[in-house]
């Protein structure tokens, strides 16, 4: 029996933590994973900086160009290839900043064994301020494991 597992990441993708919990789950047989990839942005200290002192300057600063949206297809896609390497079949999917409507609709579809929240720890993690794993248990009754990584991880290639 294949066991079907919804993988909620971004800047965690990658780590440690989370390659052993899905490693764990693959180890009584095979796991097929869609990887939720939220379009978050996270601006540039330097850009947020720049922008701080044109407005003390009296300036109005440009709009930031920061494409959520793309970042997050190259994380999809490279976590995709990731979790391959660790013996899981997976697709990804970029969805909007708030990710809980998009894993509604995926859990709505049925065929999800768990929900997995890879997060960064407290005090960096935005999820973990948000409650995002306590609004997905609010709308399913399908288990929902959070891990907690110890700090950011470079998209892997």
């Amino acid at each position: 029996m294949v066991r079907r597992i919804l993988v909620v990441a971004n800047q965690t993708i990658g780590g440690d933590h989370l390659a052993a919990l899905i490693r764990n789950r693959a180890d009584p047989g095979p796991v097929e994973a869609l990887l939720v990839v939220p379009a978050t942005s996270h601006p540039d200290l330097v850009e947020v900086l720049a922008q701080a002192f044109a407005v003390q300057g009296g300036m109005r600063p440009p709009a930031a160009v920061n494409d959520a949206h793309q970042h997050a297809r190259a994380r999809a896609t490279a976590g995709v290839h990731w979790l391959a390497g660790l013996g899981v079949s997976a697709v990804g999917e970029v969805v909007d900043h708030d990710p809980v409507p998009a894993i509604r609709d995926r859990l709505d579809q049925g065929d999800v064994d768990e929900v997995i929240v890879s997060t960064l720890p407290e005090g960096m993690s935005r999820w973990l301020h948000q409650d995002l794993a306590h609004r997905i248990r609010r709308i399913t009754d399908t288990p929902v494991t959070v891990v907690t990584a110890d700090h950011p991880h470079p998209a892997p290639g």
